[in-house]
């Protein structure tokens, strides 16, 4: 089973609805753990630059002001944690470009684990509050997916990657791609969302996969150029 991904770095339910996939292929046993998933780069922010922003500061201007900011993180951190992910909005979190941290992850896609490296991506932005345009944020991420400190510090310094990128983010507008995080599987079937791993069950069964029984869907919740959903 293929599995392409539409994600952005500093998605919360990118990361939320990532475990909530691991957990339903775990269900699948065998053929779960050796689906063939593809990484693909989305920008919610493609106008931020590399200068960074106070997130809070950014998303006071996006929602309208402080008490809408502190109840959507509050409630993105109540969910994250909930899954186990050490999701904490007080290490000083900031608004940068995304588009290193794509080449990053195109560079492990080639080279390393691309899944390690989105999953220390993750982490480094939401648990640790670390910049992930900061060359040493990328070059720790990249260590995570076996990539060499000299083999990420080569690309940085390079053009390489930024048209694989651009082009991966071309394929999402093609595809009418305007939230994620959203996942193909097979090439037929689209799902958009943190979802749970009941509806990723009722995917697998589509796809005549056994798993276990499914349960009620619902909407997951995602986050678009707009915002994130909670």
């Amino acid at each position: 089973m293929r599995i392409d991904i539409w994600s952005d770095v500093v998605c919360p339910w990118c990361w939320i609805g990532k475990h909530r996939l691991r957990e339903a292929l775990a269900q699948l046993g065998e053929k779960g753990r050796t689906a063939d998933i593809h990484w693909h780069a989305f920008q919610l922010d493609p106008e931020s630059d590399e200068t960074p922003v106070p997130l809070r500061e950014a998303y006071e201007k996006k929602f309208g002001g402080a008490q809408r900011t502190e109840q959507i993180l509050s409630q993105t951190q109540a969910t994250g944690r909930a899954e186990g992910l050490p999701f904490d909005f007080d290490r000083g979190q900031v608004r940068v470009s995304t588009l290193k941290a794509h080449r990053l992850i195109w560079l492990a896609g080639r080279e390393g684990d691309a899944d390690k490296v989105g999953e220390a991506l993750f982490r480094a932005h939401f648990a640790q509050g670390r910049n992930l345009a900061d060359v040493q944020t990328l070059i720790d991420a990249g260590a995570e997916g076996g990539l060499p400190e000299a083999r990420v510090r080569a690309m940085l310094a390079s053009d390489e990657g930024i048209a694989e990128v651009r082009a991966q983010l071309a394929q999402a507008h093609a595809l009418g791609i305007q939230a994620v995080p959203t996942f193909v599987f097979d090439g037929r079937l689209a799902v958009q969302g943190a979802q749970t791993p009941d509806v990723f069950a009722q995917v697998f069964e589509r796809l005549g996969l056994p798993s276990q029984p499914p349960g009620e869907q619902a909407a997951g919740d995602a986050c678009g150029p707009d915002g994130c959903t909670v």
